[in-house]
């Protein structure tokens, strides 16, 4: 069986408790996306033994075909090629989305609208 035919047949299967069988893996899935109560999303999926990172994501419609994949990383780390990277059991998968402001002119911006004045030496 083809690694594109086992990824069909069972990669969008979320983990509800049934244990997974030996040509499966268990990941979870973090996104950047924060709920309302300010978690980031985490879930479970199972995935086929031999997935890559980047079909894994285009597969479960986090992306779809036409547009560039998210970066990503595992426990952390970037993924420099998520090509290539497959995953392993109990890989935790971080899908990041790009920053819409520089957090460096954020802080000076800031720094711009509440200037604060040096601390003087004091002379004893």
């Amino acid at each position: 069986m083809s690694n594109e035919s086992l990824l069909k047949n069972s990669l969008l299967k979320d983990h509800v408790g049934d244990e997974a069988n030996d040509s499966s893996l268990l990941i979870d899935v973090v996104c950047a996306r924060v709920n309302q109560a300010g978690q980031a999303e985490v879930k479970s999926y199972q995935v086929a033994q031999g997935t890559t990172a980047a079909a894994f994501v285009r597969q479960c419609g986090f992306v779809d075909a036409t547009h560039a994949l998210p970066a990503m990383g595992v426990f952390s780390r970037k993924i420099a090629q998520p090509e290539q990277y497959v995953l392993q059991q109990g890989d935790r998968l971080e899908l990041y989305q790009p920053l819409i402001l520089s957090p460096m002119d954020v802080r000076r911006a800031r720094a711009r609208a509440h200037p604060v004045g040096r601390l003087k030496h004091r002379q004893f």
